[in-house]
């Protein structure tokens, strides 16, 4: 869009949330509105105002745009880049002349973009494939307070189809000093018990909600020996009838088998490798590590999006992306992606899973972290 033009806009619908205007089934043809002046930025020279004439709500160009109340433009597409090239926040900030809270600004914008696409995908995409889930374990905070993020990958594509997080209490071998020092930061903030198995259940579902327009009679989930898998399935009374009548079918691989090409947890084990080298926070004894988990989770949806849409499935198999891979609804909508990083997606028009709701609302709680996390007003929209 050229900067200062106001004539080659027009709003699709109204910005109120109450409005009848703003309702996808009444929003087609939206012509309900008058202009109503406009006014000045250094930012993006004259943006347009507009007036609902059904609930009287006023409204700019900027409403609609990605960069609303945004005072500087900044390239969202080389954030992206260097985040998932293994880049910091204060690396990508010395880059661009920004500073880090600027850059996590933007990543949180980035973020909800993905989570709209994403569900887009979802309920489009026909998956013709199994699924593969796994823990993958990191921590926020301090060490103390590790966390598993369980993911849901298809088997043959790579895509990445649902993510949930769950913080966990530390294991593993300790000193004395540091079983001490567990049991004070405990008095302060305790992980909830059986955090991976009420992970793990919602993945399942997941996997129900991601096969509910397939036609394949059956599907087979795979995942690593981990007991509370097989708790989960056996336990819900609807997940289990599912598995009694052979439409899920469960199968373990051990986790100590070679980790190549021919093992069933491939595509798993090679996400959890990407994000390891590519996101910094992840990287083992590194300096670098996440402070707050619903940004973590933020900079964690940007990258999936990275990794499902715009990265090839394979460097010597042409341009594909995993979404492709997918099936043949993955290849129509690679055009889709076009202005996602200009048009934002509003809260109201989105349909959102349990775990992308969580991530999008920033209602995850934050270790030792007393407040809940700020969500801009806009972000509710």
């Amino acid at each position: 869009m050229r900067k200062g033009c106001m004539g080659d806009f027009f709003p699709p619908f109204c910005a109120r949330g109450h409005c009848i205007h703003h309702e996808p089934t009444r929003r087609a043809g939206y012509q309900a509105y008058v202009r109503w002046g406009f006014y000045q930025t250094k930012a993006f020279g004259r943006v347009p105002r507009y007036r609902c004439t059904s609930c009287g709500k006023t409204f700019s160009r900027q409403t609609f745009r990605l960069d609303y109340y945004v005072k500087r433009v900044l390239s969202y597409e080389a954030i992206i880049q260097r985040l998932c090239s293994c880049e910091s926040l204060s690396a990508i900030g010395r880059a661009l002349s920004a500073s880090t809270d600027t850059i996590s600004n933007r990543i949180s914008r980035a973020a909800r973009q993905a989570l709209a696409r994403s569900s887009a995908l979802s309920a489009v995409l026909n998956p013709d494939e199994d699924m593969v889930a796994d823990g993958f374990e990191s921590f926020c905070c301090s060490q103390y307070f590790p966390n598993t993020i369980t993911l849901l990958v298809g088997a043959s594509s790579q895509y990445v189809y649902a993510i949930d997080h769950v913080t966990i209490r530390r294991k593993g071998r300790m000193t004395e000093k540091q079983k001490k020092r567990r049991g004070m930061l405990e008095t302060r903030w305790r992980a909830e018990a059986g955090g991976i198995e009420k992970s793990f259940t919602r993945i399942a579902h997941e996997v129900l909600r991601v096969y509910a327009g397939s036609k394949r009679p059956w599907f087979t989930l795979w995942t690593d020996e981990h007991p509370g898998y097989a708790r989960v399935l056996a336990g819900s009374p609807h997940l289990s009838l599912l598995v009694r009548e052979g439409v899920i079918r469960h199968r373990v691989v051990s986790s100590r088998v070679v980790r190549d090409t021919k093992n069933r947890l491939f595509s798993v084990n090679y996400l959890e490798r990407e994000l390891r080298k590519d996101l910094h926070e992840h990287v083992r004894e590194t300096v670098c590590f996440g402070r707050n988990v619903n940004r973590q989770m933020e900079r964690l949806s940007v990258y999936l999006h990275w990794h499902n849409t715009m990265k090839r499935h394979r460097a010597r198999e042409g341009p594909r992306s995993n979404m492709e891979w997918v099936s043949t609804e993955g290849r129509g909508e690679k055009k889709g992606s076009k202005g996602i990083w200009e048009w934002r997606a509003w809260r109201s028009l989105t349909e959102l899973s349990d775990a992308m709701s969580e991530t999008w609302e920033r209602r995850r709680r934050t270790p030792l972290l007393a407040r809940q996390d700020y969500l801009p007003g806009y972000a509710c929209m």
